[in-house]
This record gives C-alpha cells, sequence and structure tokens, in this order.
C-alpha cells in the first residue's frame, strides 16, 4: 500500500494545484493513468477539495491511498457538517458534486471526525472509465440528504458481494 499526505490551503489557487499533485503522486508510484483516468481523478478531487473550500476553508488534509488497483482520495476539514444532496435548478453552478462523484467512483462517503470531517472517494484503476448516457433528472434534483451518508455504486456493489462471503442460510432441526 502506499500513501502520501499533504495540507493545503483552502483557496481557488491551491485547488488546482492539489488535484495536479494528486495525479502527478499517482503516476509518480508508477501506476500508467489513461487520459481519462487522469481526468476523472482530476475533477474527483476537485470535487472533494472544494467541497473543503466552500464549506470550512482554512487547512485542508489530503490523503491519497493506493491499494492494489483501488486508489482512495481523502479530504479532511475542519466542518463538521457533513456534504447532502442538494436541488439544483438547470442553471445553478453548484449542487452536483455528489452525483458527479457517484458518476466517476466505486464508492464515496463522509464520516464526521473529532476535528470536523473526512470525505473520501474511491476509484477503481482497473475498471474502464465508463462515458455514461444522461444522468437521471431525479439524479441532480433528488433530496435524500437525511438519509444518505453513504453511497454504494453498481460497481461498488459487485466488488463487496465478491469479498463477502455469502450468507449462511439457517438450517432447520426437526424435534421428535
Amino acid at each position: 500500500m502506499l500513501r502520501t499526505r499533504f495540507t493545503v490551503e483552502a483557496a481557488p489557487a491551491t485547488v488546482r494545484a492539489a488535484r495536479r499533485r494528486i495525479a502527478g503522486t499517482v503516476r509518480s508510484w508508477g501506476v500508467p493513468l489513461s487520459e481519462d483516468q487522469r481526468l476523472s481523478l482530476e475533477l474527483v478531487a476537485s470535487e472533494l477539495l472544494t467541497n473543503g473550500l466552500l464549506h470550512a476553508g482554512g487547512r485542508l488534509a489530503v490523503d491519497v491511498v493506493l491499494d492494489g488497483h483501488l486508489l482512495v482520495v481523502e479530504v479532511s476539514d475542519t466542518n463538521p457538517a457533513l456534504p447532502r444532496r442538494r436541488r439544483a435548478g438547470p442553471d445553478a453552478e453548484g449542487g452536483r458534486g455528489l452525483t458527479v462523484l457517484d458518476g466517476l467512483c466505486l464508492l464515496r462517503g463522509a464520516e464526521a471526525t473529532d476535528s470536523g470531517k473526512r470525505c473520501f472517494a474511491v476509484l477503481d484503476l482497473n475498471a474502464p472509465v465508463r462515458h455514461r448516457g444522461t444522468v437521471p433528472p431525479d439524479a441532480l434534483v433528488g433530496d435524500d440528504a437525511e438519509r444518505e451518508r453513504w453511497s454504494l455504486t453498481p460497481a461498488g456493489g459487485r466488488l463487496l458481494g465478491a469479498l463477502l462471503p455469502a450468507p449462511e442460510r439457517p438450517t432447520r432441526s426437526r424435534t421428535p
């Protein structure tokens, strides 16, 4: 497992520099990123970093972990409020970040920490980058913030299904 950690001041210019640093770190580990994978990685990193910039400010801690073919990007900030899906009108400049992450990642999540929150996304570097058709409109405007804490994509569900043992079926015993 490879890991790097760095901190950045939450500012628009540092978001750009940090996302490039993340992609450069992954390449320095010898991971051959296609152009599509690099763009997806930079977009995921940008979404996580921009969330910290807009909702917390201050310093952001960035962790990048490579475990086999899974790449985890984490951004921690000082605001304990977890990201939530918002209603985004057709002309809104924001409010689609979670939908973007859902489309690009194996899974993503956010959790409160002692000093704020940690948001993360997991990319499968072995999976081909899929350019999906249109996103269902309800995915862009859904308001399920109170129910959502973790998101699991279909690919993530298949991975978990392969990793977790099948549940045992209860056996019925007959008593004489």
